[in-house]
C-alpha cells in the first residue's frame, strides 16, 4: 500500500443465514462498503471479494476459520480487490488479469472524483490520503469463467459471466438455494455504467439475463441483499435511467446528506427477516 499499514482490525461479521456470513470494513463509507461474503465449505471455504485492504483481511478471516481460503474477486475495482493479493489462491475473470497485475496504474484502478470523495473514517485512519491509496498487485492464480463450478461440499455455485460494469464481472449462483452473489452487476443502489471500461449495451444486456434467472435472493457486491421483487424494481428504473450514477462527486454528496454518520452500520434487519423467513 502506498502509507504504512494500520494495524487495526476494523471489521465487523454479520451471520446471514447458515454458512454464509457477511465481513464489512468498518471504515468505509456506508454507501461504498464492499459486501465481503464468506461461504463455509467442507473442505475450504470461499471469500467473494476482498474490499479496499487498509487492514489485514485475511488475519481477520484466520480468526473465523481454520479451513484453506479460495478468494474470488467478482471485478477489478478497488474496493473489491484491495486485499487480494493476502492470498494464495486468488481467482477471477480473465478478461480483467492484466488488471490485477498492474493495480498501481491509477488510471485503471483509483483516479479522478475517486480520490477526491470522502470514503474513509478518518477516525480510523487518520493518515488516509486518496492521493496516496494504491493497491497492491495481485495476479490471478487461476480464473473462472461462465459455465465453471465450484463445489463446496455443502454447496455448488455455477459461475456466470456478467459483463458491463466491467468486461470481467462474475456471479456465483447456487442453483439449489436460488441465491446470487451478483457482485456490482446488481446491488440495491444506483447502478454504474460509465467507467473506462464499461459496456452499457453489455450492461442491459446483463441485466435483462439476470432478472430472467430463477433466483429468490440476490447478494449484491453492496447494500444489503433483496428479493426478486425488488431486483425487478432496480432494473426497470435502471432501463428508465432513474437509476445509474451519473457524476460520482454528485452521487456522494446526495449519499452523504442521506445519513447523518456516513461511517454508521448499514440496516440489514429486514433483509435478514425475509431471509430467514424464505420469504425475501
Amino acid at each position: 500500500m502506498g502509507y504504512e499499514l494500520v494495524e487495526i482490525m476494523s471489521y465487523k461479521t454479520l451471520q446471514i443465514s447458515d454458512g454464509i456470513s457477511l465481513i464489512q470494513e468498518t471504515y468505509v463509507a456506508n454507501f461504498m462498503r464492499c459486501n465481503i461474503w464468506h461461504i463455509e465449505g467442507q473442505k475450504f471455504d470461499l471469500l467473494i471479494d476482498t474490499g479496499m485492504g487498509l487492514c489485514s483481511l485475511k488475519k481477520y478471516i484466520l480468526k473465523e476459520t481454520s479451513k484453506p481460503i479460495k478468494a474470488i474477486v467478482t471485478h477489478s475495482h478497488f474496493d473489491h480487490c484491495g486485499s487480494l493479493h493476502e492470498f494464495n489462491c486468488r481467482l477471477g475473470h480473465k478478461n480483467e488479469e492484466e488488471i490485477f497485475k498492474n493495480t498501481l496504474n491509477d488510471k485503471i484502478v483509483f483516479s479522478g472524483a475517486w480520490k477526491e470523495i470522502e470514503i474513509i473514517d478518518k477516525k480510523q485512519f487518520p493518515e488516509y490520503s486518496g492521493e496516496k491509496y494504491t493497491v497492491t498487485p495481485a495476479p490471478l492464480t487461476g480464473y473462472l469463467d461462465e459455465g465453471d463450478v465450484i463445489d463446496l461440499g455443502s454447496r455448488v455455485f455455477n459461475i456466470l459471466h456478467l459483463p458491463g460494469h466491467s468486461p470481467g464481472s462474475i456471479g456465483l449462483l447456487d442453483l439449489k438455494s436460488k441465491e446470487l452473489f451478483s457482485g456490482d452487476a446488481l446491488y440495491d443502489g444506483e447502478l454504474l455504467d460509465n467507467l473506462y471500461h464499461s459496456d452499457p449495451d453489455l450492461y442491459k444486456k446483463t441485466l435483462s439475463r439476470i432478472i430472467k434467472l430463477d433466483v429468490k435472493i440476490f447478494h449484491g457486491g453492496h447494500f444489503p441483499s433483496f428479493g426478486k421483487i425488488r431486483a425487478k424494481e432496480i432494473i426497470d428504473n435502471y432501463f428508465l435511467g432513474q437509476n445509474k450514477i451519473k457524476d460520482v462527486k454528485l452521487w456522494f454528496n446526495k449519499s452523504k446528506g442521506m445519513s447523518k454518520d456516513i461511517f454508521s452500520d448499514q440496516n440489514w434487519n429486514s433483509s435478514l427477516k425475509l431471509i430467514s423467513q424464505n420469504e425475501i
